[in-house]
């Protein structure tokens, strides 16, 4: 089950982005992972053990 929701502002703790916040575009049931937009340029899948909620 998503611990996220689309649109949530999100910190990113695994690579290759660590550090960088972005946000949910959306949860992907089958590979269970988040697609995070971190511009217009980036964005990558990530578990939810490799996001924390953004302090920003």
């Amino acid at each position: 089950m998503a611990e996220y929701k689309t649109g949530d502002t999100v910190t990113i703790t695994g690579e290759p982005m660590n550090g960088n916040t972005g946000k949910i575009e959306l949860f992907d049931e089958k590979r269970g992972k988040y697609l995070v937009r971190v511009n217009d340029l980036a964005q990558h899948y990530y578990s939810v053990d490799e996001l924390e909620p953004s302090k920003a």
